[in-house]
């Protein structure tokens, strides 16, 4: 019996440097990890560029943003693309502006801006294209309600 207990303090005082390296383990781990993602938030901010915000017009009573860049703003690469978005975009809303019943665009104005789009988001993958996305929603949504306008309802 005077041999079971020298042993079951050895594996006692084991098991309890086995925890204890665990613990400085997950916590050694936690730092780096915070050290990590501190480093990677300074270098976003560092590289961050000052994006241009969106001005808010108002259309009918419906609101909706307009982003456009200014050329000391424009990001190097995508520039040609940034401008192509937003050259479509003025076209759309110089329509919109110009006639309350006429179409805003063709089916073909409408494929070029999707292309220009795609082309866009290839070029440049961290320009943010949430707001050119929301102002064609709206120009694409008043096209359609403008073509609804024009066919004659059949009643029944």
């Amino acid at each position: 019996m005077n041999i079971k207990l020298p042993i079951l303090a050895l594996v006692l005082v084991m098991a309890a440097a086995d925890h204890a390296q665990a613990q400085a383990s997950l916590i050694a781990n936690g730092v780096v990890a915070a050290f990590n993602l501190g480093r990677m938030a300074s270098r976003r901010k560092a590289a961050a560029v000052d994006l241009p915000t969106a001005n808010v017009e108002k259309y009918r009573g419906q609101s909706y943003p307009v982003l456009r860049t200014p050329t000391e703003q424009l990001p190097k690469k995508g520039a040609a693309e940034v401008t192509a978005v937003e050259a479509q975009l003025d076209r759309f809303r110089n329509a919109l502006r110009a006639d309350s019943t006429s179409a805003l665009c063709t089916p073909e104005q409408r494929t070029a801006f999707q292309a220009s789009i795609v082309s866009l988001a290839r070029a440049q993958s961290h320009w943010d294209l949430q707001a050119y996305q929301q102002e064609s929603a709206f120009y694409l949504a008043e096209d359609a309600r403008r073509q609804r306008a024009t066919v004659p309802s059949t009643a029944k």
